[in-house]
């Protein structure tokens, strides 16, 4: 009897629970999405020993701008500096120029003289935030001339962002007298992002005039050099200039930067040539169009590229270019551009510049099939359906029009229609069968 109640004590327990369970999970679904907590007032910080403000501060090197955790630290730095401790004003130095930061202004007092008492000690980070202080007018007047020694002080000391900066002040005369070779000399030793960033940066400068002066053959030399790290930059620079979209159109550049962003290896720039050759009736030109084309297509993602190719062939080039064509469109298909696969089947169905071979046809089709075209899936249903080149099978042929058709290819719908059709499916039905629409003998 004892042992029956606590079976009966326990399955009611179990059952509670149970029923608890899914409205405790409801509960905690529909609950308000907790705030996230602020960070501790002035007041608080000021009140904190200075090891706890410079643990707070070391966070706010590595946190990003927009977070609670970095406006802590930050806040934690700038009382433990004004109390003087020495390492929070080397941290706070550190967190300004990473971010290039304008605090001075409305910061503690005298946080000019302090950066400048350790960057006097060897702190590269103190000589690099001075500097962006004297460049940004922040607390002390702009002075570009100061900026740009305290610049070069800090990239002789090793500071890696110095010398990006010293760079673009020698590259546009920001505070000291141009000098290309210099700037390039600085940009040596680093990143290749922050080096390409500051190429453009100078190339932008000259271009437009920003800094004073304005000479545009010296900006497309800053260009090319950044088209050497990234081909893709001179390029989107090419396009702002063709464009005038920030606020200085020149034609004659921008084509200068494509052709450079093209020879370099840049797929987008070797496809915009093409399509500016492709339409001439000169021999040369749609040679080069050619050319650019295969160059772009060796990019599998490329579609146009190898969209270009195919459409060149289908216009009956001249036969001397024939050749070129198709040497383009097999180098373009064996990196995989299911566009150019489709040219080459083209090429084969047709027997134009090869032999024809309606087999060769249907395997390169199935290759850009299995890569996912819907225009590929397409014409290998076609050829399932008249046993072209493949078998006659007219469910392949109808499996591979429904997943054309799926994937938006506008042909498909038609041609599926067509062999969904009682005409359509009756010439595959068993012979021994009655026919869709024959009459039975009774």
């Amino acid at each position: 009897m004892i042992r029956t109640s606590h079976i009966l004590l326990l399955s009611c327990l179990m059952t509670s629970v149970a029923f608890a369970a899914p409205v405790k999970q409801e509960q905690e679904e529909n609950a308000a999405p907790a705030a996230i907590p602020a960070g501790p007032s002035l007041a608080q910080l000021k009140a904190m020993p200075t090891a706890r403000l410079l643990k707070l501060g070391q966070i706010a090197l590595t946190a990003k701008i927009d977070t609670v955790a970095f406006t802590t630290g930050l806040d934690a730095l700038k009382v433990a500096s004004a109390r003087g401790d020495r390492v929070a004003t080397r941290m706070l130095g550190k967190v300004i120029g990473r971010h290039e930061l304008e605090i001075a202004k409305n910061g503690p007092a005298r946080i000019e003289s302090k950066l400048r008492y350790e960057a006097l000690r060897g702190a590269s980070s103190s000589v690099y935030a001075v500097a962006g202080m004297y460049d940004r007018g922040d607390g002390v007047p702009v002075n570009t001339k100061k900026a740009a020694e305290w610049y070069l002080w800090a990239a002789r000391v090793g500071n890696k962002r110095a010398m990006a900066s010293i760079a673009y002040a020698y590259g546009t005369g920001r505070g000291v007298e141009r000098d290309e070779e210099a700037a390039l000399k600085w940009l040596q030793e680093v990143n290749p992002g922050r080096n390409r960033m500051t190429l453009v940066e100078i190339g932008w400068a000259l271009a437009t005039g920003s800094e004073g002066a304005t000479d545009m053959p010296a900006a497309l030399r800053f260009f090319e050099r950044a088209a050497q790290i990234s081909p893709n930059v001179a390029y989107q620079v090419a396009m702002d200039l063709e464009r005038g979209t920030k606020g200085l159109q020149d034609r004659e550049a921008a084509g200068y930067l494509i052709k450079v962003a093209a020879e370099r290896g840049d797929s987008a720039a070797a496809t915009h040539l093409a399509n500016m050759l492709a339409g001439s009736d000169k021999l040369e030109d749609q040679r080069q169009a050619v050319q650019w084309y295969t160059l772009a297509a060796h990019d599998k993602e490329n579609v146009a590229a190898g969209q270009g190719l195919t459409r060149i062939l289908a216009l009956r080039p001249q036969s001397e270019l024939v050749p070129t064509i198709i040497a383009g469109l097999q180098k373009a298909a064996d990196a995989g551009n299911r566009e150019a696969l489709i040219g080459l089947a083209q090429a084969y169905a047709d027997g134009i510049g090869v032999e024809s071979s309606p087999e060769r046809a249907a395997s390169l089709l199935q290759q850009a099939s299995d890569a996912g075209s819907p225009e590929a899936k397409y014409r290998l249903g076609l050829m399932y359906k008249s046993g072209t080149g493949v078998g006659m099978d007219m469910k392949k042929a109808i499996a591979l029009m429904t997943s054309a058709q799926e994937s938006g290819f506008p042909l498909a719908a038609v041609a599926l229609s067509s062999m969904t059709e009682p005409s359509a499916t009756s010439s595959v039905t068993d012979p021994g069968q009655p026919k869709t629409g024959d009459v039975v003998a009774k």
